[in-house]
């Protein structure tokens, strides 16, 4: 008789459905050292823009412009200080002074005095520097001086050159009292001689380009401080009105802020600064603190009111009649705190 043995149960693992293949270990250092050389690059990138910017991370391109400044330090040893300014490269901040010796005293980024610019001997005695800038293109400061009416120009190691000479008819004399370049090294300043106050606006050279006066009945009363944004309009503190009012590149007025007390309105505006971000600041004196606005978006929008630092007091970030106010490349604010005698710096 014949045996027949059946054969094994064959057994066959269940089927799972969505399973794949799990990945081998080479195939997972792959993607790890694929993810690291992605950080790495990043890393790269951001370190290259901070040593070529060097602004804070904060200020990376495509993040939010709407952000306030903290307090950071505060530069002791001038007397009523009134406007600032800032070299190009920030190695150099000015102020100028107006009580004590009234002249103007210059410290290094850290705070530390670093000379000062002496009016030149053959003016007489009697000076109020009162604004100052920095040209972009060959560096030289440009300093405002209330009491004689004149510009008085320096290099950048303090060496008086000579005093500006507008060429061309501006209509008489004249009494400069804010400045401001632009890029071209244009130069801009508010004149507040005769009835009508203006902005003159002057080419490299010293000729008259054109003046900007506000129209109608509301006419520009001691504009003080001004700045040029990156659209080419002209953001001018009308002082005595209590408002800011903003030119186009041709001198036509696009834009106001006005005085008043609600959100964003002004007092009594005083000194004025663009940084890099388009974020425009305003010393509002009587209301003893610094608004900040946002003209980045529109050549024609008023500037939108992002919010205010500051507060009336002697500690550290609040001020007494704040004047002047610069802003340099490495994202810091420097704002003159006149009655409490020093330069307060703000940073992001």
């Amino acid at each position: 008789m014949t045996i027949i043995h059946a054969a094994p149960p064959v057994t066959v693992p269940p089927v799972v459905v969505g399973e794949t293949a799990k990945p081998t270990p080479m195939k997972h250092r792959k993607k790890k050292i694929g993810a690291l050389v992605t950080l790495l690059l990043i890393f790269a990138l951001v370190v290259a823009w901070y040593l070529n910017t060097g602004k804070p991370l904060n200020q990376l391109p495509g993040l939010s412009v709407a952000q306030l400044p903290e307090y950071k330090f505060s530069i002791y040893g001038t007397t009523k200080p009134l406007g600032v300014a800032v070299a190009p490269s920030g190695d150099r901040i000015y102020v100028t002074q107006a009580a004590g010796d009234r002249q103007v005293r210059v410290y290094d980024n850290a705070g530390k005095p670093a000379g000062v610019l002496k009016p030149p001997a053959s003016t007489g005695a009697a000076h109020t520097p009162t604004y100052v800038a920095v040209n972009p293109v060959t560096n030289d400061v440009y300093v405002s001086d209330r009491l004689t009416a004149s510009v008085y120009i320096y290099d950048q190691k303090g060496t008086y050159l000579r005093t500006f000479a507008p060429r061309g008819d501006i209509g008489g004399g004249w009494a400069p009292l804010g400045l401001a370049f632009d890029p071209k090294g244009n130069l801009y300043a508010t004149d507040v001689s005769g009835k009508t106050h203006r902005v003159l606006v002057f080419a490299p050279d010293g000729t008259l380009v054109r003046a900007m006066s506000a129209p109608g009945p509301t006419l520009l009363t001691f504009p003080n401080g001004l700045a040029v944004d990156k659209h080419g309009n002209v953001q001018v503190a009308d002082s005595n009105n209590g408002r800011l009012v903003v030119f186009d590149p041709a001198g036509k007025v696009i834009a106001a802020v006005n005085r008043g007390v609600g959100e964003g309105d002004l007092g009594l505006p005083r000194g004025v600064a663009v940084d890099d971000a388009s974020r425009l600041f305003v010393a509002d004196t009587v209301d003893h603190m610094v608004r900040v606005y946002d003209v980045g978006d529109s050549k024609v929008a008023t500037p939108k009111y992002i919010g205010s630092v500051g507060a009336m007091g002697q500690g550290n970030g609040t001020f007494q009649y704040p004047n002047g106010v610069a802003t340099d490349k490495h994202a810091r604010v420097y704002i003159t705190d006149r009655d409490n005698d020093r330069v307060q710096v703000w940073g992001y």
